[in-house]
């Protein structure tokens, strides 16, 4: 597991060392801000989706929200709705 996790991870990286590539600093800040808007919205999409999964496995919303970094039960229930 932690070497899948290590590699996407690292792609995920290198994707952004990309951005360095843009030679126009008002571009490259333009497009940081994109990046990290789209990145953003697919982390939400797979923390959603942890959520619904842990829920469907039989987990508590509090232990769910203990899972995830010690939140809320409330905040989990947020999260699996996409907030």
């Amino acid at each position: 597991m932690a070497h899948t996790l290590d590699t996407a991870v690292a792609h995920v990286a290198d994707s952004l060392d990309a951005l360095d590539t843009i030679s126009d600093p008002i571009e490259r800040y333009q497009a940081s801000r994109k990046t990290a808007v789209i990145v953003d919205d697919r982390l939400r999409g797979v923390r959603q989706r942890i959520a619904l999964e842990l829920k469907a496995n039989g987990k508590t919303w509090r232990e769910i929200g203990e899972i995830m970094d010690g939140v809320t039960a409330q905040r989990a229930e947020q999260i699996s709705k996409g907030k």
